[in-house]
């Protein structure tokens, strides 16, 4: 059932999107333990990087509130996504993307945690550089855009491009045992501006005046 519904979400992808998933087929290992960072435009970006990526293990969270319908939970089930609350992500949502990571899955994060309205950046919480820190795990950066015309598109009967960028994979390099609060934020905001690089300019919305700025906790790395 699982195949037939994945099936059907591709299709349905392909007849309302002219998807340009190049990056994504040439530069995302297929094994091995990694997190992808990606800016959250729509509800598209989600199911476009696990359904694309296939056979790829990929783990992402999602709202909590799609658990609240049966339809909604029953995707959400078969594709073993994470519930988050998008004020924060608490100790058992931590514990379920260790164990993907562990599992040596993909786990795929937007950092800002809910929905651009207008498809430029928000700032990213500090949850996700905490995890990334402590797993030690490459990071991959992906941006999307594209998705924020979806409904005017719809309405027009016309389909919608949606291109994702694949950036330079890196890792954190602090030595430290513990990060305060602050370098939390300052891990994920390091992740944001790597997206942000990969975006046209008018995209950068928090992070437009942070995009050139030198990294503290990340370095580049090698798959």
């Amino acid at each position: 059932m699982n195949r037939i519904t994945n099936a059907v979400f591709r299709t349905l992808l392909r007849i309302v999107c002219k998807l340009d998933t190049r990056e994504l087929k040439a530069h995302v290992p297929m094994t091995g333990p990694m997190i992808i960072v990606t800016n959250h435009i729509g509800v598209l970006e989600g199911p476009i990087l696990y359904l694309f990526l296939r056979p790829r293990d990929t783990i992402a969270l999602a709202k909590q509130e799609l658990w609240g319908h049966w339809f909604t939970r029953k995707i959400m089930s078969w594709w073993e996504a994470i519930p988050v609350n998008r004020d924060g992500m608490d100790r058992e949502a931590m514990n379920a993307c260790f164990r993907t990571l562990d599992e040596s899955k993909m786990l795929c994060i937007a950092p800002e945690g809910t929905r651009s309205k207008d498809g430029r950046l928000q700032e990213g919480k500090a949850g996700t550089g905490f995890i990334a820190f402590k797993k030690q795990v490459t990071i991959l950066p992906v941006a999307n855009y594209g998705i924020e015309h979806l409904g005017e598109n719809l309405r027009r009967f016309r389909r919608t491009p949606v291109i994702f960028k694949v950036g330079t994979p890196f890792s954190i390099i602090s030595d430290k045992k513990r990060l305060s609060p602050e370098e939390r934020q300052q891990i994920t905001d390091e992740m944001m501006i790597r997206i942000a690089r990969l975006m046209p300019e008018q995209y950068h919305g928090f992070y437009a005046d942070r995009i050139d700025e030198q990294f503290i906790f990340t370095a580049d790395t090698e798959l």
